[in-house]
């Protein structure tokens, strides 16, 4: 499953358009650091306006205005399957819930990108690279494996200063497993 950046801005501007706006906070964030045109995965959104859990009626009407099918993410948080362009578009809509956190501060810090005169914005990759090492799912791993390469090489940079700051927003426990996860692809923190 793929989408270009029209379907991407389309579909951020669609969902703003009908009051659901937010962060992306999944891999598109990096994608969109990379300036990739083509993207992969799901379009994960941290609601800023809206409560995916409470505001059920809202984004069941906004997803019938749009044309989309209406599920669940394994959180049981809704799922919007949209076609845009030609292209299936699944936008999962998220809070902070249960084990799934991401500190105030990362969202407000969020970097805002210009796609097709859209505004978009995505947690920093630092953000990004720091909550699927805490994350820790064979898929997040996967990409913070290939942004550690990508970092080695030099092919991009990143703000440990930002990211040692960031360790603050989390239990120690947790330090722990980000710090060791990220020594793993060679980030030393």
């Amino acid at each position: 499953m793929g989408y270009d950046r029209s379907a991407l801005a389309t579909i951020i501007k669609s969902l703003r358009d009908r009051g659901i706006d937010g962060v992306i906070v999944g891999s598109t964030c990096y994608m969109l650091y990379l300036g990739l045109k083509e993207f992969e995965d799901d379009i994960d959104l941290f609601t800023t306006t809206v409560s995916p859990t409470f505001d059920e009626d809202l984004i069941r009407s906004c997803s019938e205005e749009l044309g989309c099918f209406l599920g669940q993410t394994e959180w049981g948080t809704p799922q919007l399957r949209c076609s845009v362009g030609g292209y299936e578009v699944v936008v999962e809509l998220y809070e902070n819930m249960y084990d799934f956190y991401i500190p105030q501060e990362m969202i407000d810090d969020a970097v805002s990108y210009k796609v097709n005169d859209v505004d978009v914005k995505a947690l920093r990759v630092e953000d990004y690279l720091i909550i699927k090492s805490k994350s820790g799912r064979e898929k997040d791993v996967a990409d913070i494996q290939y942004l550690g390469d990508l970092i080695k090489s030099g092919d991009i940079r990143v703000d440990k200063g930002l990211m040692r700051r960031r360790l603050g927003l989390f239990e120690d426990f947790e330090v722990r497993l980000i710090r060791r996860r990220l020594e793993g692809i060679g980030i030393r923190l």
